[in-house]
């Protein structure tokens, strides 16, 4: 079950990734800006979703198959709040501010939400350093 489970994804990433080579082979050689950019951002938002889809759908999966017992669930979700609440908190600011880009004014709801996303990935980013060291330290002393 397993390995038909990883052929699967090893097709699907070798599909997608084949797809992002054509885009951007054609994004470079494409002669219409406007049309081969909107082409190239639409599939970089398809690849966010199928993303974002793709790790809940595997956690729930991975729960139901290998019988994860809800304390353990209830702690990650749990965690997951609470980073996010922090990188929101640290991005508060972000939300009020508008900015321009040559001729365009973007409102801070756009610029917020940036920050949010960049701050929610530094500060899981953090929590995993901070996993690992422990992790090792714990298993050196243990030992």
């Amino acid at each position: 079950m397993n390995s038909k489970l990883s052929n699967i994804g090893k097709w699907v990433f070798g599909l997608l990734a084949l797809i992002t080579v054509a885009l951007a082979v054609y994004f470079y050689l494409g002669l219409n800006d406007e049309a081969r950019t909107n082409v190239l951002l639409n599939w970089g938002y398809i690849l966010i979703i199928l993303g974002i889809v793709i790790a809940l759908v595997s956690v729930v999966f991975t729960a139901a198959i290998k019988g994860v017992n809800g304390k353990t669930l209830l702690f990650a979700v749990i965690a997951f709040a609470v980073i996010a609440v922090v990188a929101y908190v640290m991005s508060k600011g972000a939300f009020d501010q508008t900015y321009q880009a040559g001729e365009v004014v973007y409102s801070g709801k756009t610029h917020g939400m940036v920050e949010f996303g960049l701050n929610f990935f530094y500060v899981t980013l953090v929590v995993a350093i901070i996993s690992i060291v422990f992790s090792v330290v714990y298993k050196a002393v243990k030992k």
